[in-house]
């Protein structure tokens, strides 16, 4: 075995190794206790971070910030790892945002003229657009972390009703037209519930992790199904609204609405489909916004509702 083949086995060998010692990396490889110092300090100046103990049952340890073992990827491969991270390109935050970000970096150092202008190519020419968002979710690494360990969280929450303290244990997390999400569970009220991870203000573990539940089981997909169910069993209402050629395209924009829409041969249009209790309050506000562009037919309790909304507003605006 050459140089280059033994240090590639040793950095293989000490990756899924907790300790070792320089007598049996040495009988390992065959090699002098001497080439194996000369090894491993030659690693380290690598940037394999390692540890030495001192004393009878010293030794090495990697740290917890391991280097992991070269990999061979083929040119497709490579460019298919930028494809992926162009998806996230315009996402305000992210969780170990800067780690991709350096790990993508790294590889494109190393890579071939002819595959960077490769890359270069398909980051000129794709584009994933996400909508840009005011509001930043700060707290975004530490919630990932929280979900991936299944901790107890203690957050501050921002809601329509203040800032409140609560103690959560995440299900996982989702990004949904640019916006994060926190599905978890909230042991104040015994249930499950959806957290925007903007409005988390503060995340800290809970001195209490006695109380967590069994979520392994639970994973976010599974968690999407779970509420497809609750959504199918609520009552929902027959909605249908007409549209003028503007409506039809202000409702084109929102994907839940557009599933419903109808579009005539003059441009406009009426959205026939179902609605749940749950989207009431969103749909008044959606469809006031549209003005004279969108007209409620049915139900007649969201008609109802956007009336009261309506009168609300107007009266905060009444000559004195």
């Amino acid at each position: 075995m050459n140089k280059t083949q033994r240090l590639v086995e040793l950095l293989l060998t000490m990756n899924t190794r907790q300790k070792f010692t320089l007598k049996e990396l040495s009988e390992r490889f065959g090699v002098s206790r001497r080439t194996v110092l000369r090894d491993i300090n030659e690693l380290s100046s690598l940037g394999v971070p390692l540890y030495a103990e001192l004393g009878v049952h010293g030794g090495y340890r990697i740290l917890k910030e391991r280097t992991l073992p070269p990999i061979s990827f083929s040119e497709q491969e490579a460019v298919a790892l930028f494809f992926a991270g162009q998806s996230l390109k315009f996402y305000r935050d992210l969780p170990m945002e800067s780690d991709w970000q350096s790990a993508l970096a790294k590889f494109y150092h190393v890579l071939p003229e002819d595959v960077k202008e490769r890359i270069d190519r398909l980051q000129r020419r794709l584009l994933f657009w996400v909508p840009v968002q005011r509001c930043k979710a700060s707290h975004l690494s530490s919630l990932l972390e929280g979900a991936m360990e299944q901790n107890i969280l203690h957050i501050s929450y921002e809601s329509e009703n203040g800032y409140t303290e609560r103690d959560i244990q995440l299900v996982g997390l989702y990004s949904m037209n640019g916006k994060w999400y926190c599905p978890a569970f909230e042991f104040h009220t015994g249930e499950y519930r959806l957290f925007r991870a903007d409005r988390i203000k503060s995340v800290a573990d809970s001195p209490d992790q006695t109380r967590k539940k069994n979520h392994d089981k639970l994973l976010i997909a599974d968690w999407f199904g779970k509420e497809q169910e609750r959504a199918e069993k609520q009552e929902e209402y027959d909605l249908r609204v007409r549209l003028t050629r503007r409506g039809v395209l202000l409702c084109r924009n929102d994907d839940w609405l557009g599933s419903g829409l109808t579009v005539m041969e003059d441009g406009t249009g009426y959205i026939n489909r179902r609605i749940s209790p749950g989207y009431m309050s969103w749909a008044a506000s959606f469809f006031i916004g549209c003005q004279t562009d969108a007209i409620v037919e049915e139900p007649a309790e969201l008609r109802r509702l956007i009336f009261n909304q309506l009168r609300e507003t107007i009266s905060n605006y009444n000559e004195e």
